[in-house]
């Protein structure tokens, strides 16, 4: 008989791939439902279902945060571009931290403009963005998210956020992002 040896990078590649697929079904799922225009189903994995609390825990919260935010951002100026959502994902993360709390505030600022752009009659760009904020995390922290047990085929995730308030966890990456959105200066990055 035969074995096949995998290499750590075998196994590596796989696992990347199959987060690269879960990350994009997860954040599109989210967007959709938080728009409304996906209804949850009663067989979602535990990471939708954690994400989609978490997220509109934070919606509810910060809506204020969120809105004006938007409003800084020129969101109406940019028709279906919705590349902003990367330099936001930029700024969250640009002191070299990564953690599920500021993945979970990402998500949520991306279902506030999701549900925006939803209200202006511009329900494709919640597609456009399930994908520039999957592209982001899959982009510049794939490392981060298989080492931290991703959320599909792990819990890494879902073990952060059990059934409790997120709050905690993200307001100091809200905060952040409030003092930004005050700062002319580092905003005019996201106009351009």
């Amino acid at each position: 008989m035969h074995t096949m040896k995998i290499s750590h990078q075998e196994t590596y590649h796989h696992q990347t791939g199959a987060l690269d697929t879960d990350t994009r079904q997860l954040i599109k799922c989210v967007l959709g439902q938080c728009t409304g225009l996906l209804k949850p189903r009663w067989n979602e994995s535990k990471a939708l279902s954690t994400m989609s609390r978490v997220v509109g825990q934070l919606l509810e919260k910060h809506r204020y945060t969120y809105n004006g935010m938007i409003n800084t951002l020129y969101v109406d100026d940019r028709g279906d571009d919705v590349k902003f959502l990367s330099a936001v994902a930029h700024i969250i993360f640009q002191d070299g931290t990564v953690n599920w709390g500021r993945v979970a505030s990402l998500t949520s600022f991306g279902a506030a403009v999701c549900q925006y752009l939803k209200d202006k009659g511009r329900d494709n760009c919640v597609e456009v963005a399930g994908e520039e904020i999957s592209a982001y995390l899959v982009t510049h922290h794939k490392d981060w998210l298989v080492k931290h047990n991703s959320w599909l085929r792990s819990n890494g995730f879902v073990e952060f956020f059990p059934v409790a308030e997120p709050e905690s966890r993200s307001r100091n990456i809200i905060m952040t992002l409030v003092g930004l959105a005050g700062i002319g200066a580092a905003m005019t990055l996201l106009v351009m």
